[in-house]
């Protein structure tokens, strides 16, 4: 008898007849091996990119630390810059610039030293005025001061006064385009030690701030700490990774940063077994969790080949029972195929109901559609009456006081446009209210630049009613107008407030006030624009206003008790497009 070649009894081998479980385990192990090799080259891939994130996170960790310290320094660089404008100090009233020094810092440990062009000390806070004081002992940082006329932060060097390690910040004073004198603030080491003593380190990690010549402002360690000192960076402006291995042969990280404000290095230092313990202690957690689950799905693998396999048997006996009339068992059956007919009609009976329902539900929409169309179509038509009545009224008013046709068309004009941005605000907002800071930039649009500051307003997001609006813009136009023509607006000097304040739920108090601007005074002959500003706006907003002529510029106030969408309302209503010049 011949042997079978091995291709035929690879054949004869997967051709013969298997059971359920073993085509499903077969099934499985297809499916599994292709997972734990991309599951192999993920874990591998992840964690080479967690380690290098380890080594990020200390490097943002330095500049973290490098940052609050350099905050703390440009604090003190403004505290000089605000001594620096003392008109004590300029006045040469240096006793009475040491109280105002010593006031001003009595709560902290810090001292103001006022050094002149011999870097003799004028005055020092630490100790009381007209005491003799020597030359300073940071002479470098003070001559850097005086040759540059840029701040400066010196190193850690022994005080002459204090006779303790400090820190100097120093400032140039000027006189004219010269360095008159140079301010200093100085102060112990030891606050940059309560810097660094806010931050949340682990055991073995260990920060330290030293300065350009490598001497040590502040030091903290956390635990089991290398004997070795903080490595030297690359240059006074580099960050970046520092690794290295002691005499024990364990590996240390160090991120470090070179600070540009204070010319001081903030490194953060750890062995490489602290830093990388959390990430390897998930690996392990993860790899025994893999385990139990792999444990786990062996096990439901072979739970469901069972019920499988009953599920067959069950179909069989069905079969046979179909063949022999007799009646086949109702129950249902552990595999959703044996059921899919019943499942079938069942979702299809579902989907048909819910879809009857959709459309009733649709039907009944439009049908609502419809009612708000018409509703809004009478609205849209009662709005097209009341403009025409405001254009008659204004055609009216303007033709009495005009004296030639031009003067009649460019007020008319200017009070079409006006009206034109109430009513784009208007509609602009769902055709049911404005809010009124985009009313007063609308209106005050076509007289100011879009980048001028000229103009200040001032008040809480509130939103017209819709009668209010057209009547307030009218109004802000006139004034608006006259301010251009005879005002504030009409030199490069003067100024407009518009501010106002919520009265109840839906009243309002708004003031106009313009200052910087030419003197005014009460015009002689009353117009239209004063007509509106005074009397038309007033009656139609159920107001008071007054309008005053003051020497330093027109005042307008605003009250009316009824024009806001109460604040639940207004809370809902949609914002409107953005405000165009």
């Amino acid at each position: 008898m011949r042997p079978l070649r091995p291709k035929r009894l690879l054949a004869r081998h997967t051709s013969a007849p298997r059971t359920l479980k073993f085509h499903l385990i077969a099934f499985a192990a297809i499916l599994v091996l292709p997972l734990f090799v991309i599951a192999a080259l993920a874990v591998s891939w992840f964690a080479q990119a967690e380690l290098a994130a380890n080594e990020s996170r200390l490097q943002r960790m330095a500049q973290d630390i490098s940052a609050s310290v350099d905050r703390d320094v440009i604090g003190w660089l403004t505290v000089l810059d605000t001594l620096a404008t003392s008109e004590l100090l300029k006045a040469g009233d240096l006793e009475g610039f040491h109280t105002r020094a010593k006031a001003a810092l009595r709560n902290s440990d810090v001292h103001v030293i006022l050094v002149a062009p011999d870097f003799q000390q004028l005055l020092n806070t630490r100790v009381p005025f007209g005491t003799p004081l020597p030359h300073v002992a940071n002479s470098e940082g003070v001559e850097s001061v005086f040759r540059t006329g840029l701040p400066h932060v010196s190193d850690v060097f022994v005080g002459k006064v204090s006779g303790e390690p400090v820190v100097n910040v120093e400032l140039p004073v000027f006189a004219g385009d010269l360095v008159h004198q140079v301010l200093v603030i100085t102060f112990s080491p030891s606050r940059i030690a309560d810097i660094i003593g806010k931050e949340q380190l682990g055991t073995g990690w260990t920060v330290t701030v030293s300065d350009r010549k490598g001497s040590i402002l502040a030091q903290r360690s956390d635990g089991d700490v290398s004997d070795e000192p903080p490595s030297v960076g690359q240059s006074p402006t580099s960050a970046g990774i520092i690794r290295e291995a002691d005499d024990d042969s364990t590996e240390w990280v160090e991120g470090y940063r070179w600070s540009s404000t204070t010319g001081w290095r903030t490194s953060v230092r750890v062995s490489r077994a602290v830093l990388d313990a959390p990430f390897w202690n998930s690996m392990s957690g993860l790899g025994a969790l893999a385990l139990v689950v792999g444990l786990a799905s062996i096990a439901l693998a072979s739970v469901l080949a069972r019920r499988m396999s009953l599920a067959m048997n069950k179909l069989r006996l069905a079969a046979s029972d179909l063949a022999a009339g007799r009646a086949i068992e109702a129950a249902r059956h552990p595999i959703a195929e044996a059921n899919m007919v019943v499942d079938a009609i069942r979702q299809a009976a579902n989907i048909i109901s819910d879809r009857t329902q959709a459309l009733e539900a649709s039907e009944e929409q439009s049908r609502n559609q419809v009612e708000e169309i018409k509703l809004l179509m009478g609205e849209l038509a009662h709005r097209n009456k009341n403009v025409m009545a405001v254009l008659q009224a204004i055609a009216r008013q303007i033709l009495r006081r005009s004296e030639t046709l031009q003067d009649f068309q460019e007020s008319f004009d200017a009070r079409i446009a006006s009206l034109v941005r109430s009513n784009d605000l208007l509609f602009g907002a769902a055709g049911t209210n404005g809010r009124l800071r985009d009313l007063v930039l609308r209106q005050l649009a076509p007289f100011v630049e879009p980048d001028a500051e000229r103009v200040d307003i001032h008040g809480e997001d509130v939103i017209l009613r819709t009668d209010a609006v057209q009547s307030l813009g009218l109004a802000l136009h006139e004034l608006a107008t006259n301010a251009t023509k005879y005002g504030a607006l009409s030199d490069k000097q003067g100024r407009v407030t518009v501010s106002w304040q919520r009265i109840g739920e839906t009243g309002l108090s708004l003031s106009w006030t313009e200052m910087d601007g030419p003197p005014v005074a009460e015009p002689t002959r009353s117009g239209f624009g004063q007509v509106v500003i005074e009397r038309l706006t007033a009656q139609n907003l159920s107001g008071t206003v007054d309008y005053l002529f003051e020497p330093a510029g027109v005042i307008w106030r605003l009250r009316a008790s009824n024009i806001l969408v109460a604040a639940p309302e207004a809370a809902s209503a949609p914002r409107p497009a953005p405000v165009e010049s």
